[in-house]
């Protein structure tokens, strides 16, 4: 398994409390078990913030969100994996 699939994964896991269609990052944040201070490992290491993460990739225009793996190929795309 990849990276983009193995982050992929572990998102869209993360996310299955999040009450989608989400209008906002603030949203996805109160529905993640550690709001905008989670971080996210790949391969037991600690890569990135998710609140440094969605603050950088994603746009008020990306709103309303329909999913979280609509969430995640989002991030994954405009990230380069």
């Amino acid at each position: 398994m990849g990276i983009r699939d193995d982050l992929f994964s572990k998102w869209t896991k993360s996310m299955a409390g999040i009450p989608f269609p989400v209008s906002s990052v603030d949203e996805v944040f109160a529905g993640l078990p550690k709001g905008a201070d989670s971080n996210i490992s790949v391969g037991g290491l600690v890569v990135c913030n998710t609140g440094d993460l969605f603050g950088r990739f994603l746009k008020p225009t990306d709103f309303p969100i329909e999913s979280a793996e609509a969430l995640a190929n989002l991030i994954l795309d405009r990230a380069g994996f």
